[in-house]
């Protein structure tokens, strides 16, 4: 009598193979698709600002560099063409009556040097000179008539002693400062006549002021040192253009 065999199975732990039970299934790597959009890193948008280094110190405007000072060599230049302009000036005034000419042509002269960097030609400034012996013999003989009044007061010759003496004195001084605004205004316009130069300076008290105080020191100076006086006279010159420049616009 036999009896019948039923194989069973072995286990899975004696068989050597496992296999993956029905109610769990198994992990699979997941993949970019339609469903799941890849993931890419966060870059710089409208909602998130790019991220610069800080930089040391405030962030103050930009400032415009100085400009280019002249070195000594153009500073020399320049003392030598205005001692070159006041002996001129100089030895044009001997005669006396040819005074105010030569220091309405030295003032041309000084602001041609320093306008375009050099001496300007010097056919133009003697047509100057000889066009302004006339007009400026007025100005002369005013100048001449307050020298003799300032000399008579001081001297005791009019009576009014000290007050009188310094009332004359200061509009002396006034009047040699109005006089050299009168030579800035010839000098930057050539063809300026003078009772239109001298209404201008008129009108412009304090800069006239300015220039009588810049006449009084160049006066002590050249009195000072009286062989300096050429050179003083076309350094005032360069000084009264130089003022004026900024005070009478």
């Amino acid at each position: 009598m036999t009896i019948p065999h039923r194989e069973h199975p072995l286990p899975p732990a004696l068989s050597g193979t496992v296999q993956a039970p029905p109610d769990r299934p198994t992990k699979t790597t997941p993949t970019a698709g339609p469903d799941q959009p890849t993931k890419t890193p966060p870059t710089a948008g409208p909602n998130r600002p790019t991220k610069t280094p800080p930089t040391a110190g405030p962030d103050w405007p930009a400032e415009e560099p100085p400009p280019a000072r002249p070195d000594w060599r153009e500073r020399l230049t320049l003392a030598t063409d205005l001692a070159l302009i006041g002996l001129a000036v100089t030895v044009l005034a001997l005669p006396l009556v040819t005074a105010p000419a030569a220091l309405a042509a030295g003032s041309a002269a000084v602001h041609g040097r320093y306008s375009d960097g050099r001496l300007p030609p010097w056919r133009p400034l003697l047509r100057q000179y000889r066009r302004s012996i006339l007009p400026g013999l007025p100005g002369l003989l005013a100048a001449i008539v307050l020298v003799i009044d300032l000399a008579a007061v001081r001297g005791g010759s009019v009576p009014g002693g000290p007050v009188l003496l310094a009332v004359t004195a200061l509009a002396t001084i006034w009047l040699a400062g109005a006089a050299a605004l009168v030579l800035v205004a010839l000098g930057r316009d050539p063809d300026l006549p003078w009772l239109t130069a001298a209404r201008w300076a008129g009108n412009r008290p304090k800069c006239a002021t300015a220039l009588a105080g810049l006449g009084l020191i160049a006066f002590f100076l050249a009195l000072a040192v009286p062989v300096t006086f050429p050179v003083v006279i076309g350094f005032h010159l360069f000084a009264i253009h130089m003022v004026s420049d900024r005070l009478a616009r």
